[in-house]
């Protein structure tokens, strides 16, 4: 039997924030060493995680490797960081000949395909964590990130998906699609969410406080203020509750503005980002979301592995894990009025909450060993020319 060839990849991100696809991608990095792969990672110098790979000589940060996009950088920084990706991906595939590159989130998506070409690398793979472009965008700015996504698809080799919602776009918007990408879920540390359902967080005593719970990044994405604005409804109707929320970003300065402005200081707390968010969630009866566009949040599966009933808009892929009236509850985008009744709902008929909080999710294909196994899988296929891909596909395809 032929023994399978040595794996090399590189990934490349724009930002180490605490998001879901830098999980996946430092996920993907960390872990793969430990079954052979050999990995390499390409960051932006921005976020809280960088510090935890800095120093690690197979990563290499770039200044120019920036989220935002500016006319100023499309015309000048753009080009420098395309640039150094490609000198960079040309150091790497002469060490490595078989490099494989993988890119996460949607500008790094773009520059690091396009420079993988340029350096000469074949297989080109990029992780889809919701499309660049979506419904809340301009006509012009949704219509030239998807021109430019269509143009780079011709060059991507696969496309990974982490929800069906975003498949069902790739084939409806990019040809070949249906014949290049798998469903691989964007996992998390199963050990570290998973307890037993009699540990869960149980419904609060008379006039003990209730805690709703979010983990966001603070942009206009996770639009934190419909949030706060169902939140107040709530508060209003019962004082003996609380909005916790983990996550930092740009929009801080607008949104303590806001807390303070409604009077909110002692019910709403921010917490800022926290290297480890299980203390704050086992403290926390239910979970709540407001985002405008997602791909699927790994915080979703997270509070679903603590067994907290999830409130939140009906975005991207979260109907793959959230069963409107099962184990939550989904509202249309922008309705913030009914996401407060739902939130009034659980809080004051305890049968709700519990028939939310007990039922039982399947979310096998969430845990982070099994996405380290269909990488792994998918990678030899790609690398193996006598491999047919839709014959034997991993899990998820």
């Amino acid at each position: 039997m032929k023994q399978k060839e040595e794996l090399h990849v590189v990934y490349i991100i724009t930002k180490l924030e605490c998001g879901g696809a830098q999980k996946v991608c430092l996920s993907l990095f960390n872990e793969l060493p430990k079954s052979g792969v050999v990995t390499k990672l390409i960051s932006g110098t921005e976020g809280i995680l960088i510090d935890n790979i800095k120093k690690s000589e197979h990563v290499i940060l770039l200044n120019q490797l920036k989220r935002e996009v500016t006319l100023l950088y499309l015309l000048w920084n753009e080009i420098l960081c395309f640039i150094h990706l490609v000198k960079q991906l040309k150091r790497l595939k002469k060490k490595y000949p078989t490099l494989i590159v993988h890119t996460h989130s949607t500008k790094a998506g773009l520059l690091g395909r396009w420079a993988a070409l340029g350096a000469g690398i074949k297989i080109r793979i990029h992780t889809v964590h919701g499309y660049g472009f979506h419904q809340h965008q301009y006509k012009i700015i949704w219509l030239l990130l998807y021109v430019v996504e269509l143009i780079t698809s011709f060059i991507t080799t696969h496309y990974i998906c982490v929800s069906s919602a975003d498949i069902r776009t790739g084939i409806t918007l990019l040809p070949y699609f249906k014949n290049r990408h798998s469903l691989i879920r964007a996992a998390v540390d199963w050990d570290t969410f998973y307890i037993p359902a009699q540990k869960a967080t149980s419904f609060p005593s008379d006039k003990a406080i209730f805690v709703f719970g979010s983990i966001s990044c603070f942009k206009r994405q996770k639009n934190l203020i419909d949030l706060f604005q169902a939140f107040a409804h709530v508060h209003k109707q019962n004082p003996h509750t609380r909005l916790e929320v983990i996550g930092d970003g740009t929009l801080r300065p607008e949104l303590e503005a806001w807390i303070g402005n409604h009077t909110m200081n002692q019910a709403i707390i921010l917490h800022g980002w926290q290297q480890s968010v299980v203390p704050f969630m086992m403290h926390w009866h239910a979970f709540t979301l407001s985002s405008l566009w997602e791909g699927l949040p790994c915080a979703i599966v997270e509070a679903r592995l603590l067994q907290l009933p999830v409130l939140c808009y009906d975005t991207g892929g979260i109907q793959d894990i959230i069963a409107h009236g099962k184990n939550g509850f989904l509202y249309k985008q922008g309705d913030w009025q009914q996401l407060a009744q739902g939130m009034l709902s659980i809080i004051q008929q305890q049968n709700i909450y519990t028939q939310l909080q007990q039922h039982k999710d399947n979310l096998t294909t969430f845990n982070n060993k099994q996405m380290i196994k269909q990488h792994i899988k998918l990678y030899h296929m790609l690398t193996s020319p006598h491999t047919t891909i839709a014959n034997e596909a991993p899990n998820g395809f």
